[in-house]
């Protein structure tokens, strides 16, 4: 098969997985982590490539239900086991998810974890791309920082409340009443004064 192009992008995808590598202990392809079988492949009788790997029993009864693709493979079908036509133009992320995914549940988890650290850092690296239209966003806000502006006349209510305080003017005019009552109390001190004069023409006369 070293003239294969399928097998070599398969080869390819298991040789990226840490601690995977190539077997060939009964001939065809098997692939291997800590002395463990988790992917294998080769050609049936039709000359159509055929990928063997393993996935959770429920993930195995619902692939076999729903795809005609799949089968349960012959030996490891009871660990999860199955059987996958790849067809002449097969969906290679999908492909390369199977073979990861099987490499999960077969690899001790030290190699699981390195795994993961690569996926991380990978993320990360491709982390500052996808966030620099992300700095972009605030020169989109600052228009919305001219809001506060239309509230500058709200603040200047409390000046309607002025001429609420010249009332009290008013009641100052009121208080002058009592001025012009001491104007009419000094009426009768007139009066005494008339009364005064009418009296002092009798005293000459006595």
């Amino acid at each position: 098969m070293a003239d294969d192009a399928l097998h070599e992008r398969l080869l390819k995808i298991v040789l990226s997985l840490p601690g995977a590598y190539e077997d060939r202990p009964w001939g065809s392809v098997h692939c291997k982590v800590a002395g463990k079988i988790f992917v294998g492949w080769g050609r049936g009788e039709d000359g159509e490539m055929e990928l063997g790997f393993r996935m959770s029993l429920a993930a195995q009864a619902s692939f076999v239900a729903s795809d005609p693709r799949f089968k349960i493979a012959k030996y490891v079908g009871k660990y999860g086991g199955v059987d996958m036509r790849l067809g002449p133009k097969p969906n290679w992320a999908e492909v390369e998810h199977f073979i990861v995914e099987s490499y999960r549940i077969i690899a001790p988890k030290k190699l699981v974890k390195e795994l993961d650290a690569r996926v991380g850092s990978t993320a990360t690296q491709e982390a500052p791309a996808k966030k620099a239209p992300a700095k972009k966003a605030p020169a989109k806000k600052a228009p919305a920082k001219k809001g506060p502006a239309k509230k500058g006349p709200a603040k200047k209510a409390p000046a309607k409340k002025a001429p609420a305080k010249k009332a009290p003017a008013k009641k100052t005019a009121a208080k002058k009443g009592p001025a012009k009552k001491t104007a009419a109390k000094k009426a009768p001190a007139k009066k005494v004064a008339v009364r005064l004069a009418r009296r002092a023409p009798s005293r000459e006369a006595r």
